[in-house]
C-alpha cells in the first residue's frame, strides 16, 4: 500500500512531465525504404545503450504506409518526438488508422496522441483489445524507460487493412505474446513482422511469451516468401533470400531451445535448475544472473530466459497427457472390445 501511494504521489507527477520534457533528448530519423512506408525511427541514448547488447530491441519504430496508416506508435516517453514530426510530415491531415502489432507498451504507448491528434482508429488483434482498454500497472524498469502504459480505445482488426494503393493482410502470429499480428503485403511481399522477429537469438523473454506458437508463426511467415522486412524495432532486411535466412535463425534458435526442454526435463527439478541444462552456458553474466541472462538483471526476473523454457515445458506435458489417454482408451477398448468407447477416438 505505501509503495501505491508513493506512486502515486512521486511518480505520476514525475510521468506527466516527462511525456512533454523527456529526461534524455530523443533524436528521430526517418527513411523511405520503399515506395508508400516511411520509417519514423525514434531513439535517445538510454535507449541506444540498451539497443547495443539486445539485438536492437529498444527503438522506437513506426511505420507510415500511404500517408494514411501508421503501424504502432511507439512509447509514450517519445510522444513529444512523434508528434512534431508528424506534423512535419503531415501526417496529421492524412492518417485515418493506427494498426499495433501487439499489446506492449513500446508498439502502442501514443495511441492516446493519434486519437486525439489525428482523430485516428486503432485496430488490434481482438485477443489485445482487454490489455488496451485496460492496461496494467508496468513493471518499475518499464515506466522509467518507456514511460506509463497508456489506455485508448481499440476496434478488433478484420483480414485486411486498406489504404489507397495497397491491401494489407493481418496475419495471426502469436508467440511473442497472445494477439501478436504481422501485417503482410502480397503484391510487393512487404511483411511488417512487429516483434515476430526482433532478433534471432534473443533468449530471454516476457512472461506472455509462448514458444511453441512462435515457432508455428515463423513457419506460417515463412511461407508466404516475404522480400522484404520490417521489423517493429527498426531493422530492415531485403531481398527473399535475406528475409528467409534470419527468420529461419529464428525459427532454429527456438526449436533448439524446445529440443534441450525435452531432452533435460525427464526428471523433476527446479525451472532455474532446467533452464541452466538447456542454455548452458557459464560466463559471468550467467553466474550473476543464476543462469537466466543479463535482461534479467536489469529487469528484476521479469525478462528471463526461463519464462520461454516454461512455455516449451507446458507443450511437452501437454503432449505427453494426450498420449496417456489415448494410451488408456486403447487399452480399455482391448479388454472390453465391447465398451461403449468409440473406436473411432483410438
Amino acid at each position: 500500500m505505501i509503495a501505491k501511494w508513493l506512486r502515486f504521489l512521486l511518480w505520476q507527477p514525475y510521468a506527466l512531465l516527462c511525456r512533454r520534457f523527456p529526461l534524455w533528448p530523443f533524436r528521430v530519423i526517418i527513411t523511405q525504404p520503399v515506395e508508400y512506408v516511411t520509417c519514423i525511427r525514434i531513439d535517445n541514448l538510454i535507449t541506444r545503450l540498451l539497443s547495443r547488447f539486445g539485438g536492437g530491441y529498444d527503438f522506437a519504430v513506426c511505420y507510415l504506409v500511404d500517408e494514411s496508416l501508421l503501424v504502432d506508435t511507439g512509447f509514450p516517453w517519445a510522444r513529444r518526438s512523434l508528434r512534431k514530426t508528424l506534423i512535419e510530415l503531415g501526417g496529421v491531415e492524412t492518417i485515418t488508422t493506427v494498426v499495433n502489432t501487439h499489446y506492449h507498451e513500446d508498439h502502442t504507448g501514443n495511441n492516446d496522441l493519434l486519437i486525439d491528434l489525428c482523430k485516428a482508429q486503432v485496430l488490434v488483434h481482438r485477443d489485445a483489445i482487454p490489455e488496451m482498454r485496460f492496461p496494467a500497472e508496468l513493471r518499475w524498469y518499464r515506466s522509467f524507460l518507456f514511460g506509463p502504459a497508456q489506455q485508448a480505445d481499440a476496434s478488433p482488426l478484420g483480414a485486411a487493412v486498406k489504404t489507397a494503393h495497397t491491401t494489407l493482410e493481418v496475419i495471426d502470429t502469436p508467440g511473442h505474446c497472445p494477439g501478436h499480428i504481422c501485417l503482410f503485403e502480397p503484391d510487393r511481399k512487404i511483411l511488417f513482422s512487429g516483434d515476430l522477429y526482433i532478433a534471432s537469438d534473443l533468449d530471454s523473454q516476457l512472461g506472455d511469451a509462448d514458444g511453441p506458437l512462435w515457432i508455428t508463426s515463423l513457419e506460417k511467415v515463412l511461407e508466404l516468401k516475404p522480400e522484404w522486412l520490417f521489423d517493429a524495432h527498426g531493422t530492415v532486411f531485403e531481398g527473399v533470400d535475406a528475409v528467409e535466412e534470419q527468420l529461419q535463425r529464428k525459427l532454429a534458435f527456438l526449436k533448439t531451445i524446445r529440443n534441450r526442454v525435452y531432452q533435460f526435463s525427464t526428471e523433476g527439478q527446479s525451472i532455474q535448475e532446467l533452464t541452466r541444462k538447456v542454455f548452458d552456458r557459464h560466463g559471468l553474466i550467467d553466474f550473476l544472473s543464476f543462469g537466466e541472462g543479463w535482461l534479467s538483471l536489469i529487469t528484476g526476473s521479469d525478462f528471463s530466459r526461463s519464462n520461454i523454457v516454461k512455455s516449451f515445458l507446458r507443450e511437452k506435458f501437454r503432449i505427453e497427457n494426450v498420449v496417456e489417454d489415448a494410451e488408456s482408451i486403447e487399452n480399455e477398448f482391448q479388454r472390453n472390445p465391447s465398451s461403449s468407447i468409440d473406436a473411432d477416438l483410438i
